[in-house]
Parts: C-alpha cells; structure tokens; sequence
C-alpha cells in the first residue's frame, strides 16, 4: 500500500469554495458554520457555533456528529482507524496504487453514486470537480431519501366537474 500524505486524504477549507458546495445542499445547514475542510471524497466538516464539529456525509447522506469540539477532531484526524473509516484512506491508497488521481478543485466520485447500487464499488472512482461531485450527491441522496417516504394510501378522488352528467 502506498504512503499518503495528508494532502491525499484531507482538503483544507482555504482550498474550497465551501459556500459553492453547500448551496448544493439547500436547507441541510440553516445556520452560520466555520468550515474545516473535506476528505478527497467529498464530505464536508465543519464546526458550529457550539464548537462542535459535523461532518456531511455525501455517501450516505445526512448530518454527522464527529466530535465534541475541534481541538478533539485534530487528535481524530491523526488516528489511523479514523482515517480508515470517515477519510476511507485504504481506498484512497488503492486508487493511487491503480494511478488514480485527482487535481486539486477535484474530489473523488463513483459513477454511479454508492447510494443507487448499494455499495462503494472502487473500480468506479473518477475525479471530478468538487462542485458537479456535491450536486450529483446531492440530488442522487434528496431524491433516494424521497423514494424512501412511505407513500400515503391513496385518496378517494371525486369525479370532475365534467363528469357529472344531470340525471
């Protein structure tokens, strides 16, 4: 497995355009946020006014709690077995042992989306820029989730107007 940088699992808000991503996510985070960064796949960590850092999560979907406050997600970070599972630096090393890369502005994508074939599938992986990546999460989780709803049963309906006949 090849050696990794931080720069191969971790991407620096400063290097984002973090209002672009999460406008990709309408009404998901209502309020003001200091942003952290995101892992090269696309899920975006930030802390709120709380201090507390979350993570939104573009493989799964959702809101995440990651840690009480940044000072602890600094000593998740460096965690190998964290890394492993919120940064997937295995699959990451995989790709890069494949020649898989990105550029910066880039993350890494699936086509399709893990959450259409039920599983990250990593012979799947191209890069794509960061944006087109979010809007693809984006509408693929929003219109899973929407399938998900339970459906109402039906409602009787009345006949139109056009159908009553007078008698």
């Amino acid at each position: 497995m090849s050696v990794l940088t931080w720069d191969d699992l971790f991407i620096e808000a400063a290097n984002l355009d973090f209002d672009a991503l999460l406008q990709e996510w309408p009404g998901v985070i209502a309020e003001q946020i200091r942003p952290i960064g995101a892992s090269v796949f696309g899920d975006l960590f930030f802390e709120r006014k709380t201090g507390e850092v979350e993570k939104l999560d573009v493989l799964e979907g959702g809101l995440h709690f990651v840690a009480e406050s940044f000072q602890q997600f600094s000593k998740l970070m460096n965690s190998q077995e964290w890394q492993e599972q919120n940064l997937l630096s295995q699959g990451v090393a995989l790709l890069h042992e494949r020649g898989i890369l990105r550029d910066a502005g880039q993350f890494f994508g699936f086509a399709p989306h893990p959450a259409l074939v039920g599983e990250i599938d990593w012979s799947r992986v191209l890069p794509l820029n960061a944006e087109v990546w979010n809007s693809i999460c984006a509408q693929t989780l929003m219109g899973v989730q929407a399938l998900e709803v339970p459906v109402s049963p039906p409602v009787a309906t009345k006949r139109a107007w056009w159908q009553w006949k007078k008698k």
